[in-house]
């Protein structure tokens, strides 16, 4: 081992930037947006590194300077197996993929490419000046709020009234609702001097949903990531308001449909309690990129080694934080697969009913019907994206032992 560490020098990835933002450490990479956190010591000991300064004498210079002390063997673990798994320092430890997407996503692919979403978010940019998004946002809640309040009985008596043709209508107008609610994301990314990727979609927790790339935003400080988490509302606000404008203008009152539906996306939005807006900005108001799995781990320590926890405020929030968001995925697989499981099973005929009744325009919209199609729908794809890539490893083995 001594002579590992004397004649090994660390090598930081060439591809590797540090940010320091709110008092902390941010590392990207130039080829993609995965960003990750680093504390301070951490930073210090990658600061350490010398052109050819081997590992002992960069225990030395780190000590020279920092508090508490670290020895030999720590210092090269950290170097070597942690930072190089994540390839932030060059080793032939096994390396994390960081452009794979998200784990919590599944079946997610590009639709917009991030040079079509850099032209799209241009002209939006005026949107982020100060006074004018306060007054547009006040003005905006205020109109969607009073026409919710004053039409409710209305847009009850519209929404049984839908017939086929104007469903899909509404399905391609609420797309186009969440396609700039992700352009909103990718141009406050954008206004702030951040990159931006493409616009995609994938499945979470068994439903469809879209999302942007705007990894880059790790890197602003607390209230500006806050903006750009809040952007996608925003932008579905003013998308809500004019909608409202045009059925009062034109006198198609059914167009309210839509704003209401928007209103009430919204607020499930601002749920923390799964990766939707509300999670990450909660995540930044907390200084805490892995909300949930940080969360998770105090709740783990304070079921099997609860004298370890330190009860800070910051602990208790965790550890109540980690009950309500995993109640949550609790009661909604349990609605799937255990209140209601005859939907995956009686699925293929519900789906050929809804065709037919389309097609022949007996269908009469019923939302809570429509929407139990997507459950089990998305189920049978993330069970497809399983059993092939096992069928592949098995053709594989089989094709190995024949060989």
């Amino acid at each position: 081992m001594e002579d590992i560490l004397i004649n090994t020098i660390p090598k930081i990835n060439k591809d590797v930037i540090i940010h320091n933002r709110d008092d902390e450490y941010i590392v990207a990479f130039r080829n993609n947006n995965c960003h990750l956190k680093i504390d301070s010591k951490v930073y210090q000991l990658i600061n350490c590194i010398g052109k050819n300064r081997n590992v002992k004498q960069i225990v030395s210079e780190f000590n020279n300077h920092f508090e508490p002390k670290i020895n030999d063997e720590f210092a090269y673990d950290i170097l070597f197996n942690k930072l190089g798994y994540y390839n932030i320092i060059e080793s032939d430890v096994e390396k994390f993929d960081t452009g794979k997407s998200p784990s919590y996503l599944k079946l997610n692919t590009i639709i917009i490419n991030n040079k079509i979403n850099k032209i799209i978010t241009k002209p939006f940019l005026f949107l982020f000046r100060h006074t004018l998004l306060k007054l547009i946002v006040i003005f905006c809640f205020i109109t969607i709020l009073l026409t919710i309040v004053f039409k409710y009985s209305d847009l009850l008596n519209y929404i049984k009234q839908i017939t086929p043709q104007y469903l899909f209508i509404y399905l391609a107008i609420m797309i186009a609702s969440s396609v700039l609610h992700e352009i909103g994301h990718s141009a406050a990314t954008y206004k702030f001097g951040g990159k931006h990727g493409g616009i995609g979609i994938g499945f979470y927790l068994f439903t469809p949903v879209l999302y942007s790339d705007v990894s880059d935003a790790w890197k602003f400080n607390t209230s500006k990531r806050i903006i750009v988490n809040l952007a996608g509302i925003y932008f579905e606000l003013i998308f809500s308001t004019l909608v409202i404008l045009v059925a009062l203008i034109t006198g198609i009152k059914t167009l309210l449909i839509i704003p209401t539906i928007i209103f009430l996306k919204t607020l499930l939005n601002l749920n923390p309690f799964f990766r939707t807006d509300g999670y990450w900005i909660l995540s930044d108001l907390m200084k805490a990129p892995s909300l949930r799995l940080e969360s998770n781990q105090i709740l783990k320590l304070f079921f099997i080694k609860p004298k370890s926890i330190d009860f800070t405020k910051r602990n208790i929030f965790f550890i109540i934080y980690a009950i309500i968001s995993n109640g949550f995925i609790f009661v909604f697989l349990t609605t799937i697969f255990i209140i209601n499981p005859n939907s995956l099973i009686t699925f293929p005929n519900d789906l050929y009913t809804f065709l037919t009744e389309l097609m022949s325009n007996k269908y009469k919209f019923d939302l809570v019907n429509f929407s139990k199609l997507l459950i089990p729908f998305t189920f049978y794809l993330l069970l497809l994206r399983l059993i092939f890539p096992l069928l592949k490893k098995i053709n594989k083995i089989n094709s190995n032992n024949n060989a």
